[in-house]
């Protein structure tokens, strides 16, 4: 009975936190709506190609005009058109193709992710900076490993990324910020 509650109350903290990263002050409302729309467009035109169904599991993130890639490619060609279908949308800065070439993960594998992308979301509400907003970090992982993207400070960065080290099941952290000084 109690890990419903428990989960029900994770479920509903990062719901309320992925809510509040669409209004921090250091994204403008344009900004934010032109990164959602650049997600979805890129991950829909990775989704459609033929040449990577069944080759690659790939997902995409979008912070300030900066294009993550995750996840993984059968072979270095594969991962490279996958750069090469989400390369020249209007409003991104960067592309940064952190794919992995290795065999493809299981469902499950994909399921631990999740979760782990979650406990790591939870975690960040501990991080004690005064003013600090966790809604200004995007969390992703893939293999257990977890790509942080924001626009934050650098001490803002190295508290995060010492929270996300700590949390159990987190292989590596890697960093995607852009820094405010």
């Amino acid at each position: 009975m109690r890990k419903p509650i428990v989960l029900t109350v994770l479920v509903l903290l990062v719901t309320a936190l992925a809510a509040c990263s669409a209004f921090t002050p250091r994204r403008g409302f344009n900004r934010v709506l032109n990164d959602r729309n650049v997600q979805i467009t890129a991950q829909r035109a990775l989704d459609n190609d033929t040449e990577l169904s069944g080759r690659a599991h790939i997902g995409t993130s979008v912070y300030n005009g900066v294009l993550l890639l995750i996840g993984e490619a059968s072979t270095e060609e594969v991962k490279q058109r996958a750069e090469a279908d989400v390369t020249g949308y209007e409003g991104v800065q960067r592309v940064v193709n952190l794919i992995d070439v290795m065999p493809l993960q299981s469902v499950g594998r994909s399921a631990l992710d999740a979760s782990l992308t979650a406990r790591v979301k939870t975690a960040l509400l501990g991080v004690n900076l005064p003013g600090f907003d966790p809604g200004r970090v995007t969390i992703s992982t893939a293999h257990g490993n977890v790509y942080l993207m924001g626009l934050v400070s650098r001490q803002e960065a190295d508290a995060v990324v010492d929270v996300a080290r700590k949390v159990a099941g987190v292989n590596k952290v890697v960093q995607v910020f852009e820094y405010t000084d």
